[in-house]
């Protein structure tokens, strides 16, 4: 595929780039209308759960078009403001962070029924993300030997199982799995979702740990607190009695756990993946990383993190 190409009537004029996907998106013309095409290896995935997430109500992209043969779908363009390029200048827009507070909700509770979504945000997932932190950021970007990582099982152990037991109030219920500034747009007055495919059935707490802890946006503490009040009491309407210190302490875990997710993400795609840019997120990331030991007992991990801040 390429800028050129005309595929089912859909002529491709313009390459979307700057993503971390390996996807690839088009914005495409026909009839006069502006569609993205989507050339995605997942396809059915992303498909099933889109028709499911419409069915319910949330506010993913229409699908115009698609062919599981050749990879590709046709979906609604959702033009270019994200929540990213929103506040991208520092002002934080208080307005749009509550309308992406009551769009999670809506996904997490009116999504989580029928979803056609087998895989759990599990021990196995989270032992994976550590891994992940550890062979690109600790190693890979930061230039720790595998022998000085290794002392830090102890904690990435103890994170794993505080998370697992912290969580279990919270847990059973839709994850987008990456709620965070990129991925959420406004349009025409609403909150609009790409990058679902990856959904999992998990905990409350990790979509919005993504959205109030993103290294692409800096909420300031203060803020952070006020909006997971506002999500609390909003979760609370739906009839979740988790007290506010267990949402809390639960919340403060798995915003360290999606903190280290992430930075192994930023130093994967600028080290292998040719997307050099990601590198200018490390060390928000690495701030938010720091914040969120500084949260918990994890000695080993806060020493090493610290070292690297000198």
């Amino acid at each position: 595929m390429k800028v050129g190409d005309v595929i089912s009537g859909y002529e491709l004029f313009d390459e979307i780039t700057g993503h971390g996907s390996e996807r690839r998106f088009f914005r495409c013309r026909k009839e006069g209308i502006v569609s993205v095409m989507v050339h995605d290896q997942d396809i059915e995935q992303h498909l099933v759960l889109q028709k499911h997430l419409a069915r319910r109500k949330i506010a993913v992209p229409q699908v115009f078009w698609s062919s599981t043969v050749d990879k590709i779908m046709v979906q609604e363009d959702l033009g270019s403001f994200s929540l990213y390029e929103l506040c991208k200048n520092g002002e934080i827009r208080m307005d749009i962070y509550k309308k992406a507070i009551d769009e999670l909700i809506r996904l997490q509770f009116d999504g989580r029924e029928g979803a056609p979504i087998e895989c759990r945000y599990d021990t196995d997932h989270i032992r994976w993300e550590q891994e992940y932190f550890r062979d690109h950021f600790l190693i890979e970007y930061c230039g720790l030997t595998p022998d000085e990582t290794a002392a830090l099982e102890p904690d990435f152990g103890d994170l794993t199982l505080a998370v697992m037991e912290a969580c279990e109030p919270l847990d059973g219920y839709l994850m987008h799995r990456d709620y965070q500034s990129q991925n959420i747009y406004f349009k025409e007055g609403r909150i609009r979702l790409i990058d679902f495919q990856s959904a999992r059935i998990g905990p409350l707490t990790y979509d919005l740990a993504a959205l109030l802890r993103d290294a692409y946006v800096e909420i300031r503490p203060v803020l952070e607190e006020t909006l997971r009040a506002y999500y609390y009491e909003k979760m609370k309407e739906r009839g979740v009695g988790v007290d506010r210190e267990a949402f809390v302490y639960c919340y403060k875990l798995i915003a360290l756990q999606r903190s280290m997710q992430a930075l192994g993400a930023f130093a994967n795609l600028s080290l292998n993946k040719k997307k050099p840019h990601f590198a200018h997120f490390i060390p928000r990331g690495l701030e938010l990383l720091e914040r969120g030991l500084n949260e918990t007992p994890f000695t080993k991990l806060t020493k090493a993190v610290s070292s690297m801040r000198r």
